[in-house]
């Protein structure tokens, strides 16, 4: 059937000179600008503040703290649970940038770009 829509963004063809990273698509005599949308993956101990949602698509996202912004005005709560009061990934917390640790990049100012997906795991202890 196709590549499913939920995970794009769809966008009239227009005057303005279309983004680097959205691909052409003609459809029916129909031209569509199609982009990938950043996903983000979440673990059990997030999904209670994104209503169970395994995944959460956003359709920009300059950054990790971009996109943290971005779930925080989206779903309150999840963003204190991700970063500290100072904006800075949390000790406990793994963020992974297309299976690359955000640790080893630049951390909070690790880019993003359509397309990527990003793993938010936070420590889990116990004994």
């Amino acid at each position: 059937m196709g590549t499913p829509v939920s995970r794009f963004s769809l966008a009239k063809k227009s005057s303005e000179p279309p983004f680097s990273t959205w691909k052409t698509h003609t459809i029916y005599n129909a031209t569509l600008l199609i982009r990938e949308l950043i996903r983000v993956r979440l673990t059990a101990q997030l999904r209670d503040y994104t209503r169970g949602a395994r995944e959460v698509e956003l359709d920009s996202a300059t950054d990790l703290r971009a996109m943290v912004s971005r779930l925080e005005k989206s779903f309150p709560g999840i963003g204190g649970r991700i970063v500290d009061d100072q904006g800075k990934i949390r000790a406990h917390v793994n963020v992974f940038v297309n299976s690359e640790n955000s640790r080893e990049l630049k951390e909070e100012k690790t880019p993003l770009k359509d397309g990527d997906v990003v793993h938010i795991l936070p420590s889990v202890a116990g004994g």
